[in-house]
């Protein structure tokens, strides 16, 4: 009886160990993005319907046609009439950060922020609990979010744990610190 109770207490620590770890440490990401409304004027056309006078020559006797006169007749068809501005408006956003939540059963433990607007265009990707931000120089790289070899990188890896920034510049793997990494580093920081 005593080596079936210590079973079950065994499997019910686990179980609430399980459950625990399912609850702790959920990490979420929000674009933060910049936004300019954009106003321009154009100059289009206005259409309108316009008449073409046609005059034919109608003989009665052909082929002599000696009793000939003239008919005009009026033709409408569609033209411009005109110009006319045009305003136009856009809301054009780019993105600039990236808050980064970390919750534990529902509540927010940390917030931080990785602000990129002025080094180059970052990306992310979760797999499992881990998030994976990528930065892309614009000085030195395409600006595109994906690091390819030659370009200034920038990683940050974010799980329960904490964050991990690596660098990468002239070499083709992610290190701590890389001398030939020569801009300004971004930085994860907490703001709440």
């Amino acid at each position: 009886m005593k080596k079936r109770t210590i079973l079950i207490i065994c499997i019910l620590a686990i179980s609430i160990v399980a459950i625990t770890r399912a609850q702790v440490s959920k990490i979420g990401l929000t674009q933060v993005n910049d936004c300019k409304d954009i106003e321009w004027e154009t100059e289009e056309p206005i259409m309108g319907t316009c008449q073409r006078e046609i005059v034919n020559t109608i003989c009665d006797d052909p082929p002599q046609n000696q009793s000939c006169y003239q008919e005009t007749n009026y033709y409408d068809y569609p033209c411009q009439t005109g110009t006319k501005k045009v305003q136009h408006s856009d809301r054009a956003c780019s993105p600039k950060a990236f808050e980064v939540t970390k919750e534990d059963s529902g509540r927010i433990m940390e917030k931080g922020r990785i602000t990129f607007d002025n080094w180059g265009l970052c990306s992310y990707e979760k797999e499992g609990d881990t998030l994976i931000i990528l930065c892309d120089s614009k000085y030195d790289g395409n600006n595109d979010g994906v690091c390819q070899s030659g370009e200034s990188c920038i990683k940050f890896v974010i799980d329960e744990n904490g964050v991990q920034r690596t660098l990468r510049n002239s070499q083709d793997d992610f290190t701590e610190e890389d001398q030939s990494f020569k801009l300004d580093k971004l930085g994860y920081e907490v703001v709440e």
